[in-house]
């Protein structure tokens, strides 16, 4: 049970990365899958819609050349005397009778072709009660029924209009047990305009649908709707004669926006609905599609979950071994680091393995063979740093400096002042990043004189600008480098120390090369330091706990002579009441030389 455990920790890292490769791959083909589908499925129908959208463009130009047989027949009997005189005809059935309708028959052949007449039926009828069937039907209604239907008064009312109105049965022998489109038209006296008959152009609904079935398909379907919501027409039978207002109104409401089509939700299902105006029908054309049903037709999302995971599942396995294979020299390299850890420098590592085991290996060995006399001299290294690693400890951020910024912060935001507020958080992440975030000791003059212009600005933030801080620094030294914070603290100790009533004054930054040392001055004038204080500033720390590190000046002075040596350090110079100059002087490097 050992061992077992024993092999799953050192092949922990196989495990590792091959779950990591698994619920990657596995993750990534999902997401894939999902986004793919989704959108070829959105592309397939939106293409569909706007490809439907024409079709229906074609079935209303197919409606208006129907309305344009209905207007040719109706021009025809307006227009013709015969009609005319046969129902405004009031005397007995005689050979004049006869003889005009011959006319009216004759005269219709003529000027209307013969194939017109088989989509409906023409009736016509006339208030002397003579009626006139042009094609082989009759009229199974009384004339006086007729005359009274809402569709004849209608008609009355709309005179100059021809009115396609729904019936739900026709009243002639083809149509009487069928829902009828009826197409209808007042004859009036070209003089008097007085009307003296009807044109009743019966048009069923196998007719209709003649002019648009060849265009539905699965998941979708078309509705021909009035404008009071009746469904005149469908594809779908059982909807025909009655009332379906909420699509009549999306159907509006795509016309007045100009789309061409939405989607949307209709009994649980996601519909897109399509919709045309006929304009001399004053009907709604409206086609829904079924993005679901159509979808399930169109297109098999199953085929391409299961392709899309083979492949996956091909990539995982392969990626399998493999890791498998680059993680076994790995281990055996870590069965050995034990022995290295109790001190066994001698216990050398075989060379094989993957190029980059073997590399590794060969770099531990060198690294074993030197250990021996490396650990010597690094104890002796360390003993000399252990200094400066203590007082790069006091270089932590006080949290009291943090805790004063934010609420400063917090009062600028109350205030409302949020471009002030933005600068100061900008200043702070970058004092943050350049301090805590960036682990180098060492950073450039500009990097420094940046550092402390943030620390100003949030210094001007809590505690207002009276004091004016100038920088003069010569450009050949900005690329110049010097231990990172080395001049924080005499900035903080002219702020808090030189201007204690938070007087106004001026504090002066110098940075220049001077045969070969560059030389950083800090100049105020503020309070000065007395002689007394002045003989014991290097010896011990005066921050207080708003200061923005806890590092003191005499960890400055002592960070530089052991780094540089003695023969550099920081100087310090002051009168009361006129001000105090800082001198610190470091070799001018570009790269660090540890002397």
């Amino acid at each position: 049970m050992s061992n077992l455990f024993k092999r799953f920790y050192f092949t922990s890292l196989f495990f590792k990365i091959a779950s990591i490769v698994f619920v990657s791959v596995a993750l990534v083909s999902i997401c894939t899958t999902a986004l793919t589908i989704k959108i070829s499925k959105d592309v397939l129908v939106d293409t569909f819609s706007r490809s439907n959208y024409k079709v229906l463009t074609q079935i209303s130009e197919s409606f208006a050349r129907l309305n344009d047989k209905t207007l040719n027949i109706m021009n025809v009997i307006s227009i013709s005397p015969d009609f005319e005189n046969y129902l405004t005809y009031t005397g007995p059935d005689n050979k004049f009778t006869y003889n005009t309708i011959y006319k009216m028959k004759k005269h219709l052949m003529e000027t209307v072709p013969a194939n017109d007449f088989n989509d409906f039926t023409v009736v016509i009828v006339g208030v002397n009660g003579r009626t006139h069937v042009v094609n082989n039907d009759r009229i199974t209604s009384e004339v006086e029924d007729i005359l009274e239907y809402d569709i004849s008064k209608n008609a009355l009312n709309n005179k100059n209009t021809v009115l396609y109105q729904y019936l739900e049965y026709g009243f002639t022998s083809l149509t009487r047990y069928k829902n009828t489109i009826v197409a209808t038209k007042v004859l009036t006296n070209k003089i008097t305009k007085e009307p003296y008959g009807f044109v009743y152009i019966l048009i069923t609904q196998d007719v209709l649908k003649n002019y648009y079935a060849h265009f539905v398909g699965a998941g979708s379907n078309i509705s021909i709707i009035a404008s009071d919501g009746t469904v005149v027409s469908s594809n779908i039978i059982s909807q025909v004669g009655k009332k379906n207002l909420d699509l009549y109104e999306i159907s509006k409401d795509i016309q007045s926006n100009n789309k061409s089509y939405i989607n949307t939700k209709m009994n649980s299902d996601d519909i897109t609905i399509l919709s045309k105006y006929l304009p001399v029908y004053n009907f709604n054309m409206v086609g829904t599609i079924n993005k679901n049903m159509f979808l399930s037709e169109m297109y098999n999302t199953s085929e391409i979950i299961l392709v899309s995971g083979g492949i996956s599942l091909i990539f995982i396995i392969i990626t399998f071994f493999t890791i498998q294979k680059s993680t076994k020299s790995i281990s055996a390299l870590v069965e050995k680091i034990p022995h290295i850890i109790h001190g066994d420098f001698n216990n050398h590592i075989s060379v094989d393995g993957s190029y980059e085991t073997r590399e590794l290996s060969i770099a531990f060995n060198y690294m074993l063979d030197g250990l021996n006399s490396y650990v010597q001299k690094q104890v002796k290294l360390e003993k000399e740093k252990r200094k400066a690693e203590i007082h790069a400890l006091q270089m932590q951020i006080n949290p009291h400096f943090i805790y004063n910024t934010l609420s400063s912060v917090k009062w600028l935001m109350w205030q409302g002042n949020v471009e002030k507020s933005i600068d100061t958080i900008d200043a702070f992440i970058s004092l943050l990043q350049n301090t805590i975030s960036n682990k180098n000791e060492m950073i450039t003059i500009l990097e420094e004189i940046n550092n402390i212009k943030n620390y100003v600005l949030i210094h001007h933030i809590r505690y207002g600008d009276d004091i004016i801080v100038n920088f003069f620094v010569m450009p050949q030294c900005e690329e110049y480098i010097i231990p990172k914070l080395i001049l924080q603290p005499f900035i903080e100790n002219s702020f808090f120390h030189g201007f204690p009533n938070k007087s106004k004054g001026y504090i002066h930054i110098f940075v220049n090369e001077i045969d070969g040392n560059l030389i950083c001055e800090i100049i105020d004038n503020g309070i000065g330091i007395s002689d007394e204080n002045l003989e014991n500033i290097l010896e011990k720390s005066t921050n207080k706990n708003t200061h923005f590190t806890s590092i003191g000046i005499h960890n400055v002075n002592d960070r530089i002579k052991l780094l540089y040596g003695d023969n550099y350090g920081v100087t310090i110079n002051s009168e009361i009441d006129r001000g105090t100059t800082v001198k610190v002087i470091i070799p001018a490097q570009k790269n660090f030389i540890d002397e």
